[in-house]
């Protein structure tokens, strides 16, 4: 049986370190497939090469693209889940859910926002916005590294 791709996307962000850390956790955590879109300043310039240099390092791809709908365009998820804040998602992130959908050989994108308001309400209608139950604002590194390490523990148990 054929797995599916869990896909991780960093949209809207700026910062050097916050592009370079959120590559390190994705790929500490097993992530392969990794997106940036909506980078502004040091965070395209030079946050945006040293994540594809140390993707490349561990055989993992990178694109950078400009919006969310490039990537959806390019990628064809079956599944989009964006990372956002309690009172603009009604949706709790299931990670049982989405594994389903990776045995069932789909391929699910998941979106963080990077600054504030990192996903904004138009953007939320490319996918299924969800967030973490009993846990508060944790910005996009805790979110990413949450929600890869609840997958992986999972796909693990296996």
């Amino acid at each position: 049986m054929n797995n599916g791709k869990i896909i991780v996307q960093l949209h809207n962000f700026s910062g050097i370190n916050t592009c370079r850390e959120f590559v390190k956790i994705a790929l500490g955590l097993g992530a392969r497939e990794i997106v940036f879109s909506k980078a502004a300043g040091t965070g395209a310039t030079a946050g945006v090469p040293i994540a594809q240099k140390l993707a490349h390092s561990k055989k993992a791809n990178v694109l950078y693209l400009q919006e969310i709908e490039d990537a959806i365009e390019l990628i064809s998820p079956d599944y989009v889940y964006l990372f956002i804040k309690r009172p603009f998602s009604k949706e709790v992130f299931n990670p049982e859910e989405i594994i389903n959908s990776y045995k069932e050989d789909k391929t699910i994108l998941l979106i963080f926002g990077g600054a504030e308001p990192g996903i904004t309400k138009r953007e939320l209608e490319y996918g299924i916005p969800v967030y973490f139950n009993k846990v508060n604002e944790l910005g996009c590194l805790g979110e990413v590294t949450l929600a890869l390490y609840q997958l992986r523990n999972l796909i693990e148990d296996d």
